[in-house]
């Protein structure tokens, strides 16, 4: 894991409780990530799904963070 992920990671988990308890263990599915990120659309969550598969891993995650799609969760 690269410093940078982690780092990314623990802010975001510290950041904020609800992300702690929403956002703790990937995959996330859209109703999950939405609880963080109710600002996400539906158009949005397929751009950072990049495999497609419905869920959002750790690394989309970051890179959905690294290109703006997102900010880090805070409380």
């Amino acid at each position: 894991m690269s410093k940078t992920f982690a780092t990314t990671l623990a802010a975001i988990i510290l950041g904020s409780s609800m992300a702690f308890a929403q956002m703790s263990e990937a995959p996330w599915t859209m109703e999950e990530f939405l609880a963080v990120y109710p600002e996400v659309t539906p158009e949005v969550f397929a751009q950072i799904d990049v495999n497609g598969d419905g869920l959002i891993d750790a690394d989309e995650l970051e890179a959905a963070i690294e290109a703006g799609l997102v900010e880090p969760a805070e409380g």
